[in-house]
């Protein structure tokens, strides 16, 4: 966990960048936490903000037909997002999988076991993470590479090469459900947010846990949200953390993107 006095030089900057948000909006923009990771490096989660606790998740997105290959998620951190061993290797997050595990994942999550987060395994990856690859026979086959694992069973001759980085423009969504919006009263080290709206909101969904060796992260990405009357708000927001250079203390920059962005390369 970080120290009172890490926080305190973290929170200053976070009203830098703030780009005012709508308060009639459904989903308010991505808020971030970080926690200091046990074995080194920091956990980021990210979390989905609504206005409403009748609002429901159904997908986070990179792309779609109004914002066409629009969306990322990006570090320049050392290793790229770390990730567990065995099933834990992918950005799929195995069944009931705790924010305390030192792991990258994706997921689409309401679930609290106390103040702990727990991960959606019914998570799945949209068709930007299908990869083709051929086998030893000669023959092509596809694979997700949100969920299958390097020389997997089936997928003996497989390579997964998303493991320490996301596609552009990929997504992830629950199958046939949806998670619905839960108080982030007990989320604490909030240090990066879209809109100010989103940093003081208090409903919310967990998208992401991402382990870094070195805070760097550029987030664009949207969400679909279902309102208690049947209808859905969809936007894409933007959140950057990005380490200062020479201090300890973060730079959070972020702000609803409607105009050009400089892409960050992945290591």
């Amino acid at each position: 966990m970080f120290t009172p006095t890490f926080v305190s030089r973290l929170a200053a900057p976070l009203a830098i960048g703030l780009i005012a948000g709508s308060a009639s909006a459904d989903f308010l923009g991505w808020t971030a936490n970080v926690r200091s990771a046990t074995n080194g490096g920091y956990l980021v989660n990210v979390f989905a903000v609504t206005s409403s606790a009748s609002d429901k998740l159904y997908n986070v997105y990179g792309s779609n037909l109004k914002s066409p290959n629009a969306g990322y998620i990006q570090t320049t951190s050392t290793g790229g997002f770390l990730q567990g061993s065995g099933t834990q290797s992918v950005f799929a997050a195995t069944e009931f999988q705790n924010w305390t595990s030192e792991d990258s994942f994706l997921t689409i999550s309401s679930t609290l076991d106390g103040v702990d987060w727990l991960a959606d395994s019914a998570t799945i990856g949209d068709p930007t993470w299908n990869v083709t690859y051929t086998t030893l026979a000669g023959t092509s086959k596809t694979a997700n590479s949100f969920s299958v694992v390097s020389g997997s069973f089936t997928n003996s001759e497989f390579v997964n090469p998303n493991t320490h980085s996301v596609p552009d423009t990929a997504g992830f969504y629950l199958a046939g459900s949806a998670a619905d919006a839960v108080s982030l009263a007990s989320l604490t080290n909030r240090v990066a947010s879209s809109t100010p709206d989103a940093a003081a909101g208090t409903l919310g969904i967990m998208v992401a846990q991402l382990h870094m060796s070195e805070l760097n992260l550029d987030w664009k990405m949207g969400a679909t949200i279902g309102r208690g009357n049947g209808t859905a708000d969809q936007k894409t927001f933007s959140l950057q953390i990005v380490p200062a250079p020479g201090a300890v203390a973060l730079l959070a920059i972020s702000g609803l993107l409607s105009g050009a962005h400089r892409r960050r390369s992945v290591c």
